[in-house]
């Protein structure tokens, strides 16, 4: 599940960069999961890439995502406020 974790981290970073957004701009992180999360190696990713700022957030553990081989999604919201 980690590298999932990393790949996501990726993909959000590109996202809020395309859109002129940063980590100061989440509002709200889902993050929905399927096998229990390694929280140490989950704050080093966030640390890497955003801050030590957490903003409002929920968490989820579901028998199973869309596929059978996600094992995580992390969903955030982002604004200008």
């Amino acid at each position: 599940m980690n590298e999932q974790v990393s790949n996501t981290f990726v993909n959000i970073k590109a996202v809020l960069d395309s859109e002129d957004l940063s980590a100061e701009d989440i509002i709200k992180v889902n993050i929905w999961a399927t096998e229990q999360i390694d929280w140490d190696f989950f704050d080093s990713e966030w640390d890497q890439l955003f801050s030590k700022e957490y903003p409002a957030m929920t968490i989820g553990y579901l028998a199973e995502l869309g596929l059978p081989e996600i094992k995580i999604e992390i969903e955030i919201w982002a604004a200008k406020v």
